[in-house]
């Protein structure tokens, strides 16, 4: 199976010859399986080569492969630079060796876990998360959220010691808000005072500190009507999805994603999880399942999205990958994330020319509230389309509607 990939004589037998050989050939055959040509397989084994290399130098055997030995291996690569990721790209060659020893830890090759027990912090954390999922019921994306200012207050305040609630005063937890608050945007600096408010009522409920702690952060002010949502014009719109830029696997999919973002005013993660049994074809339906509310709602499919949907399954989507519908196009073919959706949506706009303040996906889903409102739609009937808890929600979209508002309007002091 090696020949077929035709490396050079001298890898083709160090591979062979090294303590990663005897492991090629099934690795092989399930990157086959997963998809991967027969470039990217090349690639993946040529990554393989240089950590083969590496791990002779250092004298680790294959048994000795564990999340340290990555992370020492990792940082022999330094990452890229990268304008859309703050902390840089991780090299091709560290993503690869990863996915080996992932391979190597399924198969029992090596042993992952050879850390260090967890500690306090690490168990505070485990339960603390517990308590988000079973008790509050939240969803996994605010979890995540609590659940890294929660690690971050704890790395600030101990360290690598064990917690010590004793230690901690109301001014520690004010100035670690503040701290964190002064870093974000003003919509985004409620973030780590509901975090911390989370994680004290919790230590309350088991002893670790005294209850009513959580009152001495101070509050965020947000007036929920100070600013506009930032949406784009019909017209706009119809721009973004007039420039498909060619006939491609890639462009039909974005091209149908646009299209759900715009007409159905759907979110990342929404578009995301569609699946296809959710879509009816017979009666133009589509059911969605909300992410934060869990619950779902029936939408009618309109004929343009339909057409694209059926242009990107029928041509370009890749079979035997599972009842995603829209899955990368790269292997392996795995659904795609609501982050991607969102830089999708991103890059659309910068190559339409489109201005907006927010770039990414959600400003379509603004656009299509701010049309509903403006032809006359009742709140009520906004809510049931945009998956909407609450009317209080989907109240600030009424700013929008400056027609209906210059009626009602009263008369200035003074003016005409």
């Amino acid at each position: 199976m090696l020949e077929s990939l035709r490396l050079w004589p001298h890898i083709r037998a160090r591979l062979e010859a090294g303590p990663l050989g005897p492991y090629l050939i099934s690795y092989i055959t399930l990157l086959t399986s997963e998809g991967y040509t027969r470039c990217m397989i090349r690639r993946h084994v040529r990554a393989i080569d240089a950590f083969g290399a590496w791990l002779r130098r250092r004298r680790i055997t294959v048994e000795g492969i564990d999340l340290a030995a990555l992370d020492r291996f990792a940082r022999a690569y330094p990452r890229r630079r990268c304008s859309s990721r703050p902390c840089g790209r991780i090299p091709e060659v560290v993503g690869s060796v990863r996915k080996f020893a992932t391979f190597l830890w399924a198969i029992g090759a090596a042993e992952c876990l050879k850390t260090p027990p967890p500690t306090e912090a690490d168990l505070l954390l485990r339960s603390f998360d517990k308590h988000l999922d079973s008790v509050k019921g939240l969803a996994p994306g605010t979890r995540s959220r609590y659940l890294r200012y929660a690690g971050l207050f704890l790395e600030t305040k101990f360290g690598s010691a064990t917690p010590d609630w004793s230690r901690v005063g109301v001014g520690d937890i004010v100035d670690f808000v503040r701290e964190q608050a002064a870093r974000l945007k003003p919509t985004a600096c409620r973030a780590p005072v509901t975090a911390i408010r989370a994680l004290l009522r919790y230590l309350a409920l088991t002893g670790a500190v005294r209850g009513g702690l959580g009152g001495a952060i101070p509050a965020v002010r947000e007036w929920k009507h100070s600013s506009l949502p930032t949406y784009l014009s019909a017209e706009d719109v119809e721009r973004v999805l007039a420039d498909r830029g060619g006939e491609t696997a890639f462009r039909r999919r974005d091209h149908a994603i646009l299209l759900l973002l715009a007409r159905l005013g759907l979110r990342a993660s929404e578009v995301a999880g569609l699946d296809l049994d959710s879509i009816d074809w017979r009666q133009g339906r589509v059911v969605i399942w909300a992410g934060k509310t869990g619950m779902a709602r029936e939408l009618p499919l309109p004929g343009d999205v339909g057409e694209a949907l059926v242009s990107y399954l029928r041509e370009n989507r890749p079979n035997r990958c599972g009842g995603a519908v829209f899955l990368r196009s790269r292997p392996p073919h795995g659904r795609l994330s609501g982050a991607a959706v969102s830089s999708m949506a991103k890059r659309a706009l910068l190559r339409s020319g489109v201005a907006t303040v927010h770039l990414g996906s959600h400003v379509f889903r603004h656009s299509a509230a701010t049309r509903m409102v403006r032809r006359g739609a009742t709140f009520k009937e906004v809510a049931d389309v945009l998956g909407h808890a609450s009317l209080t929600t989907t109240a600030i979209y009424a700013k929008l509607d400056l027609h209906t508002l210059g009626r009602v309007a009263l008369p200035w002091p003074g003016g005409a």
